[in-house]
């Protein structure tokens, strides 16, 4: 196996897009090439993909095949052409220069195929992908639905489960989480079942660093970390949260990096693998997704994930509508994208992994945030018209993607001193 250096120094520095359902027949073959392309001219460097079922449907529902058909079967058959034509999408990406993100399952799908059959799936992912340019992510939010695991059996949908009120005393936009954060961790039984799909995915991923030198991580639920997502956490190449899409989550963006960091003597880096979704639940505009991007980066964070409603369902504003109805065509013409890509940019040039983050906050709002590194600072103003004192320096404008020659009146800025 290759050292933990190349693993570290693979997964530094990503722009992601986030597509779970991009090897679904739901994204056309037409349209998965124009998304790779415009997104690879908008300056992302990664794709998350799912390879297998992807979320919120059971593995027999029409949304989980790909044009070669299902991935796998509930009686544990593994379809061959699944996997080969994922990977000359995967191949497709590679070529545009996008590293993907290759996701093996959702977490509740454990129990459906069982450890080892799951192992032996992971098996064949490796098998089949390992020399393309790609790092794994064991499964998407790890301890999901635990004890509710049947929920989509064997082809129904989050949609299903909405219409027929199984979810509708959950808020919304929270529906198909079932509430995790609040089950009752009191309960033995649930305890006992927590305890048994964390060890069963520390099962899995045991098994896949034995057959890999490529990179590893975890997407965990909301209320957990990466490494507390398993057992063996040192097998894992970086600490991953998911922050969610809730307006409280704001401060969660990057605090959350600065305590993780503060703590892995490992320093193996953090990534928020799902951050606010931009038009999720009709919320979480450019503003917010600039907001999220720099206070996140300058945090200390290793990567960064973007995902969009209408992208990650390749929506047609009735699939997983419970989300938010913008469809794929409205998400595709979003200017957001074009806006990381610059931003990210402008940060890849003055970047220094170990840089030294500062900040200010009134309250609970945050002035400031800024990164230094030698004689070089990074510094974020969500809103310049709040901060009492802003340093001479190169203006950039997040939301517009240019420089400035003097300071706006209002809005986000970026001070770049070199």
């Amino acid at each position: 196996m290759r050292s933990g250096t190349y693993k570290n120094n693979r997964i530094a520095g990503f722009l992601a897009d986030t597509w779970w359902f991009g090897l679904s027949k739901r994204l056309s073959e037409e349209d998965f090439e124009r998304l790779a392309a415009l997104r690879a001219e908008q300056g992302f460097s990664a794709v998350q993909l799912v390879v297998g079922v992807p979320p919120e449907v059971g593995p027999e529902n029409e949304n989980a095949q790909s044009q070669a058909g299902f991935p796998w079967t509930l009686d544990g058959n593994f379809n061959p052409k699944y996997l080969e034509l994922a990977r000359d999408k995967i191949q497709y990406l590679n070529d545009l220069g996008l590293l993907v993100i290759v996701y093996g399952a959702w977490g509740h799908q454990i129990q459906w195929l069982g450890k080892e059959r799951m192992a032996q799936w992971w098996a064949k992912i490796i098998e089949t992908l390992d020399s393309l340019d790609v790092i794994y992510c064991l499964c998407g939010e790890s301890n999901l639905w635990v004890g509710e695991e049947s929920q989509l059996l064997p082809a129904r949908s989050t949609d299903d489960l909405v219409r027929s009120r199984v979810l509708s005393w959950l808020p919304a936009g929270m529906r198909s989480r079932l509430g995790e954060a609040v089950k009752c961790f009191r309960r033995p039984l649930y305890r006992r079942q927590l305890e048994k799909r964390r060890d069963d995915w520390s099962f899995v991923l045991e098994t896949i660093s034995q057959r890999t030198d490529k990179p590893v991580i975890v997407h965990p639920v909301s209320y957990e970390t990466g490494y507390e997502a398993v057992a063996n956490p040192q097998l894992l190449s970086a600490n991953t949260v998911q922050t969610g899409h809730d307006a409280s989550a704001r401060n969660r963006l990057w605090r959350q990096p600065l305590a993780l960091l503060k703590d892995d003597p490992a320093h193996k880096g953090f990534i928020n693998l799902e951050p606010w979704y931009e038009g999720i639940c009709d919320q979480f505009w450019a503003e917010d997704q600039m907001f999220a991007y720099w206070v996140t980066m300058l945090a200390g964070a290793t990567g960064y994930c973007y995902g969009a409603h209408g992208i990650w369902n390749v929506g047609d504003g009735e699939f997983l509508a419970h989300w938010g109805k913008q469809t794929f065509a409205q998400a595709m013409a979003l200017d957001t994208p074009r806006l990381l890509g610059l931003s990210h940019k402008q940060y890849l040039l003055r970047w220094h992994h170990q840089g030294e983050t500062f900040y200010q906050t009134v309250g609970d709002e945050l002035i400031t945030i800024g990164r230094k590194a030698g004689g070089k600072v990074i510094q974020f103003f969500p809103e310049v018209g709040r901060a009492s004192y802003v340093p001479g320096g190169k203006i950039w404008l997040p939301l517009e993607g240019v420089f400035a020659e003097r300071l706006p009146p209002h809005g986000q800025i970026v001070i770049f001193r070199d």
